[in-house]
C-alpha cells in the first residue's frame, strides 16, 4: 500500500518534481505508488491489489512514518486492529507491503544524478513488522511516469524478491501479499 504524502527530497520541492516530470502535483504520490506497485505485481504473482478501497483509505489515513529520508518505517499503532485484519482477510492476504516513502536525493558530483529511494515495510495480519528496507534506482534528471516505470523495474523486482524470501522464511504457510495501487 502506498502511503499518502510520501514523496520527499533533499533538493526538489513537489512543484518542481511535478513540472520536470510532467505529473500533476496533486497526483505525484498516486503515480509514484502505482508505478512501483504495478512493477512489483507484474514481476511476482504473489502480490495482489487491494479490493476494498474504503477499508484501505481508513487504514492508510492512520499509518504514520517514522524516520528520515530513505531510512524510515511505517507505524501502524494508530491503525484499528479489526479494520486492518478485515482489509487483509477481504483481499485473501496474510501480509501487507507498505511503500513508506519515495525519497529523491540529488547528487551533483561526479555526475548529475538523482537517486529514487523506495522505502518499504512488511507487516503480517497481527500488525507485526516483519521487515523494512529501501532500494533505489537512478536517473540523470526527473523522469516522466512512463520512463520511471521502465527504470524502476529492476528495483521493484529486487524489493519483491526480498519480500518473498522473507515470507517464505515465516512459520505460516506462504500466502499472498496485499499491494495497493493507490
Amino acid at each position: 500500500m502506498g502511503l499518502n504524502d510520501n514523496i520527499r527530497s533533499d533538493y526538489y520541492y513537489k512543484g518542481l518534481i511535478a513540472e520536470e516530470s510532467g505529473i500533476p502535483e496533486d497526483s505525484l504520490e498516486v503515480v509514484f505508488n502505482r508505478i512501483i506497485s504495478a512493477n512489483i505485481a507484474q514481476s511476482r504473482v504473489a502480490f495482489i491489489p487491494v479490493v476494498n478501497t474504503e477499508k484501505c483509505t481508513n487504514v492508510l489515513a492512520n499509518i504514520k512514518v517514522k524516520g528520515e529520508q530513505d531510512e524510515c518505517t511505517a507505524d501502524l499503532s494508530k491503525v484499528d486492529n479489526q479494520c486492518f485484519k478485515d482489509l487483509l482477510t477481504t483481499a485473501g492476504a496474510e501480509y501487507v507491503l507498505i511503500l513508506n516513502r519515495h525519497f529523491l536525493r540529488k547528487q551533483d558530483e561526479p555526475f548529475n544524478t538523482i537517486f529514487y529511494f523506495i522505502s518499504y515495510s512488511l507487516y503480517n495480519k497481527e500488525k507485526t513488522e516483519i521487515s523494512s528496507g529501501s532500494n533505489y534506482f537512478t536517473a540523470m534528471h526527473l523522469e516522466s511516469a512512463e520512463t520511471m516505470k521502465k527504470t524502476s523495474r529492476k528495483t521493484s523486482d529486487k524489493i519483491a524478491s526480498a519480500i518473498l524470501k522473507l515470507v517464505a522464511q515465516q512459520p505460516a504457510p506462504s500466502a499472498a501479499l496485499l499491494l495497493s495501487k493507490n
